[in-house]
């Protein structure tokens, strides 16, 4: 999408609704209401750099490691644009915090000035100003030593915690459908049980069966109804086998409890009729993030496409990436009128899923990416939301993500908060 659409406070009210929204949060004049959120901007900042610590998610337990492959790329982009930005940027692991010398052994880029040499190099740092969670896997942030940090670190009054834990699908969809502004933007959902399986299956043609706490796809299994009897079809995502048919309803559960994580929460959610590109289904990668301001904006949008005869888009699970315009040309015309409309859409997603999943959910947010599905009519709904996304590999996108990324890092630094440090 163009970048002169950065700015996302926007009043628009989808078509869906049968009446124009009239106080949409405004992102450049609201703040959520609660005590994480970053402290007033003060008059002017001290004189020294902020300092950033990455929290990563370690591979060897009996070894330190340096970053690989496509791992190290991000990583070293993400130091080389916060030098730029005049911020001191290391990342380390959880099991490396001295409290008592307030002290880190972290990893970070050599400053030899060769953009050809990537060498890694061990230190000790500072404490940071500011720690962001890039723990990768919701196991690792699971784990007793870890939610242990992450509760010290958030309740240190010098540490400012960024990206403090994973969101689940469940709260995602509680919190955007409990919500008068945003409730016509998801698809209806129910928790998996039989009484629920029966009344979304007497509703919908097509029903999703999703675990709340795993991504890309995993865990996903798709029902379909045959015609308009009461047998039923379902399938995994992930599976190349053929359908399997259950002959009721009471059957279809007794398998889907067989099928699923009992250790997870599972969810009914509506199936959407989505828009194809040459027969293949496809949705919307947006994410937004805060800026220099602490305010939300629009950095980018992607289109995932889904291998043939696939119904996830996940890159992981066979799907790939295309550039938007190009997609939404091809598949929606031309036409002024419905491209102002798909555009539309997106602001106004951008612009009120954020702020009340941070006002529901009570934490600070600052980067989101929120997966859309647009249904053969032009009609956009949230499919999922993610506060952990991993990189786009499309490089305008990361670029600017980087670019507010460091921005919104001195926001924070600048703000009274940290004023009173002693350095």
């Amino acid at each position: 999408m163009s970048k002169s659409d950065h700015n996302i406070s926007y009043v628009y009210a989808p078509a869906r609704q049968s009446k124009k929204i009239d106080n949409v949060p405004s992102l450049q004049t609201k703040k959520p209401n609660h005590s994480r959120t970053a402290p007033p901007k003060a008059e002017a900042g001290p004189a020294r750099k902020p300092v950033v610590g990455v929290l990563v998610t370690p591979r060897h337990r009996s070894k330190y490691h340096f970053p690989t492959g496509k791992d190290a790329r991000i990583k070293k982009e993400m130091i080389e644009s916060a030098r730029k930005h005049g911020i001191l940027m290391y990342f380390f692991y959880p099991r490396d915090l001295d409290w008592q010398k307030n002290l880190i052994k972290g990893h970070t880029l050599k400053t030899d000035g060769s953009k050809n040499n990537v060498e890694w190099t061990i230190d000790q740092f500072p404490f940071p100003d500011i720690v962001y969670n890039r723990l990768s896997f919701r196991r690792n942030e699971a784990q007793k030593h870890v939610r242990s940090l992450l509760n010290r670190l958030e309740k240190s009054p010098h540490i400012y915690l960024f990206n403090r834990r994973f969101l689940n699908k469940w709260e995602v969809h509680q919190s955007l459908a409990e919500n008068s502004h945003s409730s016509a933007l998801v698809p209806e959902t129910r928790l998996l049980n039989l009484a629920n399986l029966q009344i979304m299956a007497d509703k919908y043609p097509e029903l999703f069966i999703k675990p709340a706490n795993k991504s890309i796809g995993k865990g996903i299994i798709k029902v379909e109804r045959k015609d308009q009897s009461s047998r039923y079809l379902y399938k995994t995502a992930a599976s190349p086998a053929k359908w399997n048919i259950s002959p009721s309803v009471k059957h279809l559960h007794h398998r889907l409890e067989e099928m699923i994580d009992h250790d997870d929460i599972y969810m009914i959610q509506r199936g959407i009729d989505l828009a194809t590109y040459k027969g293949r289904i496809f949705d919307l990668r947006v994410e937004v993030q805060k800026n220099g301001h602490g305010l939300w904006v629009f950095t980018g949008a992607g289109v995932r496409i889904a291998a043939l005869g696939k119904y996830v888009t996940h890159v992981p699970n066979g799907g790939s990436r295309a550039v938007y315009e190009e997609i939404i040309h091809k598949v929606f015309g031309r036409s002024k009128s419905q491209i102002d409309y798909l555009s539309q859409q997106i602001k106004y997603i951008c612009s009120v899923v954020p702020e009340v999943l941070e006002n529901s959910l009570k934490i600070t947010l600052g980067i989101l990416s929120i997966d859309i599905g647009i249904e053969r009519s032009g009609l956009m709904q949230v499919i999922e939301v993610n506060s952990k996304p991993s990189s786009f590999d499309e490089n305008d996108i990361r670029q600017q993500h980087l670019i507010f990324l460091n921005e919104y890092f001195i926001h924070i630094f600048k703000s009274q908060h940290f004023m009173n440090r002693e350095v």
